[in-house]
């Protein structure tokens, strides 16, 4: 099963202190965790810090991470920053 999280607004600092304690255990655990971007305007460095913790997390624990619905131009940045070969998006 997947635990899904829904994103909503800006994945800035603020944003990303307070994803970090609910997403990074999740992954620790071993869960798949779905990250629902559908309402996600905009990631800051700060937001892609913690993106890679969590992949970093789901790759040695064995759990799966996955960014859903995802908008064109979020896409784009993240293909621009060449973490769409990190991270998988759908």
């Amino acid at each position: 099963p997947w635990t899904v999280l829904a994103l909503d607004g800006r994945l800035d600092h603020a944003g990303a202190d307070a994803l970090h304690p609910a997403l990074i255990p999740l992954l620790e655990s071993g869960a798949s965790v779905a990250l629902d971007c559908a309402r996600l305007a905009y990631v800051t460095s700060a937001g892609f810090r913690v993106l890679l913790q969590a992949e970093k997390a789901q790759r040695k624990s064995g759990g799966r991470l996955l960014l859903a619905h995802l908008s064109p131009e979020l896409v784009k940045f993240f293909e621009i920053a060449g973490l769409h070969t990190v991270l998988r998006l759908a």
